[in-house]
């Protein structure tokens, strides 16, 4: 009986393998659990699939934080493995917090709106260096070439028209780059509206007095959310 089941098992692990994989290459770096949810399994099989790929060397763990969870990134092989043309993600232990916040918000994104309407920041880039433009992003200056100096969103809501750019703000900017951001996003025509999703308390409240004070209240809304 084992050997008539293994033949049929077979590929159905490599699929799962691939879809970690194509979620852990979009996003940069994910914990566990974020994979769990992603993939609609449980510990056990997440934790079995994960061993796997770092085995296989498709998935290696990066801990950054001692008080936040290990964080699993795919290698250049497992990228390779999952069809991504992107880069080998660089996470840092400053930007870690901010990476598993923006995984939780693009998953709540996905959940209500489909995943596939959802862009992550290294999808966009990607996508922008193909199309010689931006498509998200807001032009913030010139580089030296004479190209667009772009600021991108942490994530995007694709519509059948303009998209949405998403800003997930956690901690108060300088006031000066924010405002130059700010002014950035209301020149931005080809983007429908900004969300900034923003922690509670001052980090809010230095949004919305930038947004006033750069006159986009009708471009940029805010919506307060909770720090993991």
């Amino acid at each position: 009986m084992e050997t008539l089941l293994k033949p049929r098992s077979a590929p159905a692990r490599h699929c799962r393998d691939r879809e970690m994989l194509a979620f852990l290459g979009r996003h940069g770096a994910a914990s566990i659990e974020q994979v769990m949810r992603a993939l609609g399994v449980g510990q056990a099989m997440a934790y079995r699939r994960v061993a796997e790929c770092v085995d296989r060397g498709l998935v290696e763990r990066l801990a950054l934080l001692r008080d936040e969870p290990t964080l699993l990134r795919a290698t250049r092989q497992g990228l390779r493995y999952a069809g991504l043309g992107l880069p080998v993600a660089e996470v840092s232990p400053g930007g870690a917090p901010h990476q598993l916040r923006c995984i939780s918000v693009a998953l709540a994104l996905g959940e209500r709106h489909g995943h596939e309407r959802v862009l992550t920041e290294r999808e966009l880039r990607d996508l922008e260096r193909r199309e010689r433009k931006p498509i998200a992003s807001a032009k913030v200056g010139e580089l030296p070439s004479g190209h667009p100096r772009l600021h991108r969103p942490d994530l995007v809501l694709l519509s059948e028209e303009r998209p949405t750019a998403i800003e997930v703000e956690l901690t108060p900017k300088d006031p000066r780059r924010l405002e130059q951001i700010l002014r950035a996003w209301r020149r931005a025509s080809w983007v429908a509206e900004v969300r900034y999703l923003c922690a509670p308390g001052k980090t809010r409240r230095a949004v919305e007095r930038a947004i006033r004070k750069t006159r986009a209240e009708g471009r940029v809304l805010t919506e307060e959310v909770v720090p993991r």
